[in-house]
């Protein structure tokens, strides 16, 4: 069984993945900045330091395959310049210190698994699909993107294979958008922004983890994948889904676009704009989606 080394496993995503690997039987190491001491024989935490440039080898040990989940939360705080060069260097430097020290141990990676988003193809709303081949956008998030898969791509030149992952919204009720949002449609507000015409990509937890595995167990599947789900959601159409989820309607109207835009600066622009994303790629790739409709997702 694979051993895998997890960087930036201590989010959302991060402890959903740490959870299903295990119960697969992989054996998982996990890089934090912190002390742990609940490691267990399938879970071990090393110490890191991406601003020092410290990674404990020991990490490494016996390592066939890293994921790199890393990266400042994108929502956590306005855009400022000086919040805009962590959100890139919270993503470049972290893989830049693991290409450093896979490479100067000599460690024999057979997988490297990075993750994106589909901010790459810039924060618009349009008529367009994007698909993988289509070139990147405009704006600060399709920059970041662009950095965070360069990065990533130096790996090409050590493993087997590089997989990155243009990941949309990311929907469980544990953590993100829904934990968010679900309070507030309990009690029957409408959660939509602005128009509510603009597109959210998104894919549901249970079915992200699922991709991983698939990943890990396809051997032959390697480069860049949009990890969205088949059904096109807009704003709208996901607040509606979400006070149904909780046997409720609303009558209120969304929030406007001037008060989004007062109270998030120019993050806003994530809130208020998106463009439908294909997921055709890693279908082809054999992939099954159970969780493909925003109705399936937010009834269990």
């Amino acid at each position: 069984m694979k051993k895998i080394l997890i960087a930036g496993g201590t989010g959302f995503v991060g402890k959903a993945l740490i959870e299903h690997l295990i119960n697969c039987g992989y054996p998982v190491h996990v890089l934090t900045r912190s002390r742990k001491t609940n490691n267990t024989k399938d879970l071990q935490y090393y110490i890191w330091n991406i601003k020092d440039g410290f990674i404990d080898e020991k990490a490494f040990d016996g390592v066939t395959t890293i994921i790199n989940l890393t990266g400042a939360n994108i929502t956590e705080k306005r855009w400022t310049d000086k919040r805009k060069v962590e959100i890139i260097e919270s993503r470049t430097k972290a893989i830049d210190l693991l290409f450093r020290y896979v490479k100067t141990i000599g460690l024999n990676i057979d997988t490297f698994i990075s993750s994106s988003a589909v901010g790459y193809y810039g924060t618009i709303t349009s008529n367009e699909i994007f698909a993988e081949e289509d070139a990147s956008g405009n704006g600060f998030l399709a920059s970041v993107c662009e950095k965070w898969e360069e990065s990533a791509m130096q790996f090409e030149s050590l493993a087997r294979r590089t997989v990155i992952l243009r990941k949309g919204v990311i929907l469980g009720k544990k953590g993100g958008m829904y934990q968010q949002l679900a309070p507030l449609a309990k009690w029957g507000i409408n959660v939509s922004l602005g128009s509510g015409k603009q597109y959210i990509p998104w894919m549901d937890i249970r079915d992200l983890m699922c991709l991983y595995q698939f990943i890990l167990e396809t051997n032959e599947i390697g480069g860049i994948f949009n990890a969205v789900s088949t059904e096109h959601v807009t704003m709208n159409d996901f607040s509606n889904a979400l006070l149904r989820s909780f046997g409720k309607t609303s009558f209120l109207p969304n929030a406007p676009k001037f008060l989004i835009k007062l109270l998030f600066g120019e993050m806003s622009v994530m809130l208020l704009e998106g463009s439908r994303i294909n997921n055709e790629k890693i279908k082809q790739a054999d992939f099954h989606f159970d969780y493909d409709t925003i109705e399936k997702s937010l009834s269990l």
